[in-house]
């Protein structure tokens, strides 16, 4: 199971990187919480999936043409569960090839009726860019 969770990630990372903002919202869990905590202007955001998914279709729409990339380095893997793989990671994100944000990532990956979700994902800063 570890192994075809692990699979099921890097597919969401290639989607993430390449594909539609309805694309992405496909990997989220009806399920999803949400933990933010790398703005400049507040404390933690907490988001729910209809919110997530609302704000992913915004987001990404502003992205169109500056090139976003996300780049992950995986700390841990571990299944919590049969059903359930935790991830923890370094996330860089860049537009253009010039990196914006550094974000220290832990992501709850869920097997939901034979496909897995992204069903918790916490993100606090990691490094000043």
């Amino acid at each position: 199971m570890f192994h075809e969770a692990v699979a099921a990630v890097e597919e969401y990372r290639r989607v993430i990187n390449g594909g539609t903002a309805e694309e992405v919202n496909a990997w989220i869990s009806d399920d999803f919480i949400g933990y933010f905590g790398y703005y400049p202007d507040r404390d933690y955001e907490v988001y729910r999936s209809a919110h997530y998914k609302a704000d992913n279709l915004e987001t990404l729409a502003m992205y169109v043409g500056k090139e976003p990339h996300w780049e992950y380095s995986d700390l841990t893997r571990n299944m919590r569960e049969d059903n359930e793989l935790i991830i923890s990671a370094i996330v860089n994100f860049s537009l253009k090839g010039s990196t914006v944000a550094s974000v220290l990532a832990m992501e709850v990956f869920r097997k939901e009726q034979g496909v897995w979700k992204l069903y918790r994902q916490h993100m606090e800063k990691y490094a000043n860019v």
